[in-house]
Formats: structure tokens, sequence, C-alpha cells
């Protein structure tokens, strides 16, 4: 339902008087966002990259190496310009389509300067390259969200691209498994206000994400086992993470309330614990394995589930519910192998799963949500 017509039925209820709803709706209007407006903008802006590049490819036999190069640098200068100038007057969708020039040209010019000098490199040394020279620019004047999530992509392709190419870079696994704190640090560490609040939203939310997507997927270490040697190599490639973890977990506590601040702990520091103990101890498949693992899972979204409550992240909640009760459905195929045994387990798990639904709108009704 659209909020005028919520605000016509509170006040028809007797529940706000007409100052009220007038004064709700002006607070509403003034954090609107044009979305269609900034979806028109960034097809503009796509528009202009991608004429600019069909002329200059068309040409491009044609041009001495330093014309490209210089006007490489002219555009890039021109990008960087315009996204400082609008991000000082405010005018977030003219700044946000500057930076998205801005990220995008320096990208093309990483590919430039290769193709004059002849240069050739894997993957993630163009990806880190465009990290080190456009971070500095998002993370002072990013604004939005959109923005945020196309850093935070980038930030993950790189550490895919890294991970992939050089396996046994210990210092990389490192790095590419803290990556989820590091994002949910940023999103911490706030600057610029109110302002900023969305693009820092974004990047701590992403890290979330990212943190429990990746400890739910290293489980599957108790269903494969994971013998002495591969225990050491994960071992090795842990550490970072697990201590950026517990200081994110710690400076929760001082930049947030303590509600949000202990499901953020709960949330890198229960992810980084569940991943090592999956990844980083040697133990077999069996049946006793596979139970302890899922064990591990359960605790682990069972208290994400609890702090979420806490803290009024309802979207959240709701997936840690479905994760728990996922997993609760999938054990008994994987413990019970007899048709009798399957039967009793899936009974059992329905039982169950009735009564975490029973539980979640209980709380969703006490919270009033």
């Amino acid at each position: 339902m659209r909020l005028g017509a919520k605000l016509d039925e509170w006040q028809a209820a007797g529940l706000i008087d007409g100052d009220a709803a007038a004064a709700i709706r002006a607070h509403e209007d003034g954090r609107h966002r044009p979305v269609a407006l900034f979806a028109v903008a960034g097809l503009g802006a796509l528009a202009l990259g991608l004429g600019v590049l069909l002329v200059v490819a068309a040409n491009w036999d044609a041009l001495p190496a330093w014309s490209k190069l210089a006007a490489h640098l002219f555009f890039l200068a021109l990008a960087g310009a315009a996204a400082l100038h609008f991000t000082r007057n405010d005018r977030v969708g003219a700044g946000e389509v500057s930076l998205f020039l801005l990220g995008a040209l320096t990208l093309a010019g990483i590919a430039l300067h290769s193709q004059v000098y002849q240069l050739t490199g894997p993957l993630w040394q163009a990806l880190a390259w465009w990290t080190l020279m456009v971070s500095p620019a998002l993370l002072l004047l990013g604004r939005t969200r959109l923005t945020a999530y196309g850093y935070g992509g980038m930030l993950v392709a790189l550490a895919i691209a890294y991970v992939t190419e050089r396996e046994a870079d210990v210092l990389g696994g490192n790095l590419a498994a803290a990556l989820p704190s590091a994002l949910v640090l940023i999103g911490l560490v706030r600057s610029g206000g109110e302002r900023r609040k969305a693009f820092h939203d974004a990047l701590l939310e992403l890290g979330v994400v990212l943190a429990l997507l990746g400890a739910s997927l290293a489980q599957l270490g108790w269903t494969f086992g994971v013998d002495r040697d591969d225990a050491g190599d994960w071992a090795v490639r842990l550490p970072l993470a697990v201590a950026l973890a517990a200081l994110v977990g710690a400076l929760a506590f001082w930049l947030r309330s303590r509600s949000e601040a202990v499901l953020l702990a709960t949330v890198v520091s229960g992810s980084a614990m569940a991943a090592a103990l999956a990844l980083a101890l040697p133990h077999g498949s069996g049946p006793l394995e596979r139970f302890f693992g899922a064990l591990v899972y359960l605790a682990l979204w069972g208290a994400v589930a609890a702090a979420a409550t806490r803290a009024g992240w309802r979207r959240l909640f709701g997936v840690a519910v479905a994760a728990a009760a996922l997993r609760l459905f999938l054990i008994y195929f994987e413990l019970f192998y007899s048709l009798a045994f399957t039967g009793v387990g899936l009974i059992v798990a329905g039982v169950l799963l009735i009564a975490l639904t029973w539980g979640w709108s209980r709380i969703m009704r006490r919270s009033g949500r």
C-alpha cells in the first residue's frame, strides 16, 4: 500500500491528525530518490561511453600512441573533477554517473596501456590496479547503494580471479577470506554523515551476505571430508579473516547500538569460526562428522536469527530461519540411508519445521512486524 493511502487510513482511524500526516509526507518526499531518473541518467552515461568508444575504435589504428594516452588521461581527469564537483554540490545523480564513468575509464585505461606498451598479465592484476586507483574516489564520494554494489562486485571479482589464478598464494588466500569482514568494517566506519549512509550500509550488508554465504559453502567440507594436507592449507589462509572478524566485532560495539553490534559480531565472528571448523580441522565424511557439521551450521544460523530479531533486521531473520529449515530437511537424507529411518527422520523434521514456523510467527507478532 502506498504511503498516501496508509496516511489517509491512519488519519481516518484517528491515529494521527492532519498536521502529523502532512509532516510525514514532507519528510518522506524529502528522502525520495528518483530511481527512474537515475536509471535514465545511467543509460545516458552508458550510451555516451559506448558512442565515444565506437568512434575511437573506428579510427584506432590511425591514432598515434601518445594521442591515445593523452585523450584517456584528459577524460579520466574530467570524470574525476565532475564527480568531485557534483558531489560537493549535492547533485547525487550527476555525481554517481561521473563516478561510474571514472571507474569505466580507469578499467579501459588499464587495457589501453597494456595495448600500447604490449603488456600482458593475468586478470587479477588489472582488477588490482583498478581497485588501487578507483577506491579512494569511490570510498570518499560514493553516495548510493548502486555504487556500493558495483564497487563490492569488483572486489569480489578480484578475489575470485586472484584465488583462481594463484591457488598456492597464502597472502592472497588470506585477503580473499577477509573480504567480507573488510566490507563490514568499511560500512561501520561511516564518513560523510547521513548523505553517505546508503553507500556504507550497502557495503556492510554485502559483507554480511558474503560472510554467511562463504561460511555456509564451507560446510560442504563436512560432506566431502578434509585430510591433513588440505586442513593445513586452509589453516594458513584463514588467520587474517579470523583476526579481522574479531576486530570488526569489537568495533561494532563502539560504533553501533548494542543489538546491532551483537548481530554483526555474530555474523562475522561466527562465520569465520564455522568456516575454520569445517576446513582447517582434518576430519572424515562419515555420519558422525556430517551430523556435527549440521549442528555447526544450525548453531550459526540460529544465532544469526536470534541476533537479527533483537536488532530488527527482519529480512535477515527470515533468511536465517529459511536456511536452518532447509538444513533440517536435508540432514535426514544425508544421515539415514534406509527407507524407514528416512521416513522417521522426515517426520521429525516436519514437526521441527512446523514448530519453527510457529515460533517465527510469534516473534513477528511480538515485534509488531
